[in-house]
């Protein structure tokens, strides 16, 4: 015989339960019918008079409440605007009785007590202004009286008049802030009390004010008259607000009758309702007991068999969510129907635990060996969220950070950790960060993403083989250095030997050998000059004029000339830029420079070639590019191009300085230098210049400039470069002259060489100038300018380093336009 699912059973008892239901809610309709049709007919016939009355109620109340609102409003618009509002309401109330109701006169009568209420209010109003301008002009006098009376410079007879006449300012005062008509007239007898005795005592200097408090005082427009008819005019609005309550009254009075009347019916109405209310109760009581009987007769049969199981399944769930797998249930219980399928369930839950134990297992053993593995890597490792945050990590992150393991924290930020522990991004290799502290520690970060979202990070301390690197490349320098000594020193050999020897032989040479001889030491010492602007160019210490230079413009000006001074098998060829591209440079540097790499290339071409010159804007840089087709250069000679007197010729002709020269021409204009050359295939040369602003500058940025500068040059071109951005400029040319005048008066802005008869006196004349106040801001220029300043920060931002040469521009970029605001 199948069993009977306990699905089934329950529907059997649902179905018994929702019948019993039906047939309380069938009894319950019945009797919710009849009643609302009792309620119905009370509705109808008392319900919506009872309605009308509340309404005619709450108007009337509305009017009771309204009223005495207007007594306290000064503005005769409002007071208007308020009165036929409440006329509205009275008028709305009257239209909604029936021809012939008793109310009407008593609504009737609450509309002109309304009307009247305002008329009186609109004419107090009238009035009350008028006694507050009296009483304004009232308070200047009594005061213009208490001045005088206390005045030490005034007789005393006089004062005693000025005392009566403040006196009599004062009673008026009172008479004019009175809120009642008895305090008005406590005040008229004071006022001509104090009359009496002021015509007594026979005012002289105060005549004339005395006539006019009196003219203040009395009258048909005096004081006491205006406040007796505000205070006459404020009793009759009372009177009409009582006439007005009065009428509101009857009004309440008449709908608390209707409702009451209501009231009566509905009571007679509820006893009825009481007694068929109790018969349907007893009904519905009987049903219900029934329905009872039968819901738990059902529980009980279902509960017995139902409960009992579920504990029993409850029990081996919580044993085997706790680790006992041991557990069975019996395999016949239940069979076929829910509870059976419940045991099955069970049966499967205990299986999958089994396998999840040795699931778990394995899975311990992996994350033992990851955790083996993460410690014995020698860098930091972090494995990161998607949102930064360090999920695991190695030991050895903390000791490469150089942060204490107890305060790191775990669920921070890598960035956070390196911050703390005070590390700073620098530039590194393509696919690395390269982190450094200030106490010259260095790390190197690399990043890989994971497929599902977050990365590993390992972090590796190179501090030991950044400071080899560091002194190789010292040792390099070093080298370098001695190269370009030996350089020097033999070509400076050579030229004073030339020299030398032709000043002796001038001694017991003739003339015409003199003269040449002469030649000789001129050419010499310009090869000298030639020697020594092109280390300048290199040190990036040469002379520079910087201006404003189109380079589409500088390019095509020149290309004749340096297609003059190639071979007739070479070609040139320009690419100009779409667009202008200005930039600020010593315009005759760059075609030197320019010419010197055409040449370089024309050397470098064994035959026919060609030469192209390319322009072209990136952002805010402009890029030029001097690309040939020769025979290009080794990996190793382009480490070395820009190396001073490195030269890769075999026959000897070169000097070493070309690149030297352009390097050193284009880092001192604030612009970069590279090269890309391949064996066989040819050179590129790039060089990047910063574009010019287009931002022009204030005419006049500060009042007064001092300049101090004590070479000549440096000092005529500063001045061109001041001279229309201050309205008075001072120069001096030594450290002395410029204290004392710093001394004397003060400065907007000071503008100094750093080296000052060769000493850094700029360091002396910023700290004398900004630590007593004398100048707003200090700039000091120099073309070897250190890393830091000796003042660590003192001055903020009225403190900036230039290099020279120094545009506008640059030092309005450096000075920030706060500064420039303060100054102009």
């Amino acid at each position: 015989m199948k069993r009977i699912s306990v699905r089934a059973r329950l529907l059997f008892a649902l179905a018994a339960l929702t019948l019993a239901t039906f047939l309380v809610g069938a009894i319950a309709w019945a009797a919710l019918e009849r009643t609302t049709t009792r309620v119905d007919r009370l509705h109808g016939d008392t319900l919506s008079a009872v309605d009308a009355a509340m309404t005619l109620s709450r108007r009337a109340a509305g009017i009771a409440t309204n009223a005495p609102y207007l007594l306290l409003l000064d503005s005769p618009f409002r007071i208007a605007q308020e009165g036929d509002a409440t006329v509205e309401v009275i008028d709305a109330i009257a239209a909604g009785l029936a021809e012939g109701d008793d109310l009407a006169a008593t609504l009737e009568d609450m509309r002109a007590a309304t009307l009247e209420m305002v008329a009186h209010l609109q004419a107090r109003a009238g009035y009350r202004d008028q006694t507050l301008r009296t009483n304004a002009a009232l308070a200047r006098a009594e005061r213009r009286y208490a001045q005088l009376a206390a005045s030490t410079d005034t007789p005393l007879s006089e004062r005693q008049d000025w005392f009566t006449l403040q006196r009599v300012a004062d009673v008026l005062l009172g008479a004019g802030r009175a809120e009642n008509l008895i305090g008005v007239g406590e005040f008229q007898r004071a006022y001509h009390g104090l009359r009496r005795v002021a015509n007594g005592d026979g005012l002289r200097d105060g005549q004339g004010d005395l006539a006019q408090l009196v003219a203040l005082a009395e009258g048909s427009e005096g004081l006491f008259e205006l406040r007796r008819l505000e205070l006459m005019h404020q009793i009759g609005a009372q009177g009409a607000l009582v006439r007005v309550r009065r009428g509101a009254a009857a009004v309440i009075a008449h709908a608390e009758a209707v409702t009451a009347e209501a009231q009566a019916a509905i009571a007679a109405e509820r006893i009825d309702t009481i007694s068929a209310i109790a018969l349907q109760k007893s009904t519905i009581l009987i049903a219900v007991l029934a329905s009872a009987a039968l819901a738990l007769t059902a529980a009980l049969y279902v509960s017995g068999y139902v409960t009992g199981n579920l504990r029993a399944v409850s029990d081996a769930m919580m044993r085997l969510a706790a680790g006992d797998r041991s557990l069975r249930l019996p395999r016949g219980e239940g069979a076929g129907d829910e509870i059976g399928k419940l045991f099955h369930a069970f049966r499967t839950f205990r299986a999958n635990a089994i396998r999840l134990d040795r699931s778990n297992r394995r899975l311990a053993d992996r994350n033992a060996l990851f955790e083996s593995m993460m410690s014995s890597i020698t860098d930091g490792v972090a494995i990161l969220s998607d949102s930064g945050a360090i999920v695991a990590r190695n030991e050895r992150l903390s000791e490469v950070l150089r942060l204490d393991p107890a305060d790191d924290g775990r669920r921070v930020g890598l960035d956070e950790l390196v911050a703390r522990g005070g590390w700073e991004e620098m530039p590194g290799l393509a696919g690395s960060r390269m982190l450094a502290t200030a106490d010259g520690h260095y790390a190197l970060r690399r990043e890989s993403p994971l497929p599902g979202g977050g990365a590993v990070v390992l972090i590796a301390d190179i501090t030991e083989q950044r400071q080899i690197d560091d002194r190789m490349q010292q040792i390099r320098r070093i080298e370098a250095l001695g190269k370009v000594t030996g350089e020097v020193a033999h070509d400076f050999g050579n030229i004073l030997s030339t020299i030398n020897g032709s000043l002796h032989l001038m001694e017991t040479a003739p003339p015409e050998t003199q003269r040449e001889l002469v030649g000789s030491i001129a050419n010499a010492a310009e090869i000298g000059t030639s020697l020594v602007q092109r280390l300048l160019a290199f040190a990036r210490r040469q002379k520079l004029v910087p201006e404003v230079v189109e380079l589409n413009a500088l390019i095509d000006g020149m290309a004749d000339l340096v297609a003059m001074a190639l071979r007739d098998e070479i070609t040139l060829e320009t690419r100009g830029a779409p667009e202008p591209i200005e930039v600020r440079v010593d315009p005759g540097q760059l075609e030197s420079a320019l010419l010197n790499l055409c040449l370089n290339s024309a050397q470098a071409i064994d035959g026919a070639g060609s030469i192209t010159i390319s322009l072209a804007a990136e952002a805010d840089r402009a890029v030029i590019e001097v690309s040939d087709t020769g025979c290009g250069m080794s990996p190793e000679t382009v480490e070395h191009a820009m190396e001073p007197f490195y030269t890769a010729r075999a026959d000897g002709t070169g000097t070493g300085l070309g690149f030297a020269m352009v390097y050193g021409f284009i880092s001192q204009s604030g612009g970069e230098v590279s090269i890309h050359s391949t064996l066989g295939e040819g050179t590129k040369v790039r060089m990047i210049l910063p574009r010019a602003k287009a931002a022009e500058q204030p005419a006049t940025a500060w009042n007064r400039v001092l300049l101090v500068e004590d070479d000549p040059e440096d000092l005529a071109a500063a001045r061109a470069l001041m001279k229309d951005h201050a309205a008075e400029l001072v120069e001096e040319t030594t450290a002395k002259g410029a204290l004392a005048r710093l001394e004397d008066q003060p400065f907007d802005l000071v503008v100094s060489d750093l080296s000052l008869g060769g000493n850094p006196e700029g360091w002396r004349i910023a700290s004398a100038a900004l630590s007593s106040g004398s100048a707003r801001a200090v700039a000091i220029v120099s073309g070897r300018l250190p890393a830091h300043t000796p003042f660590d920060g003192q001055y903020g931002p009225a403190l900036v380093t230039l290099a020279k040469p120094f545009d506008i521009a640059a030092l309005h970029a450096a000075l920030g336009k706060e500064n420039r605001d303060d100054q102009a």
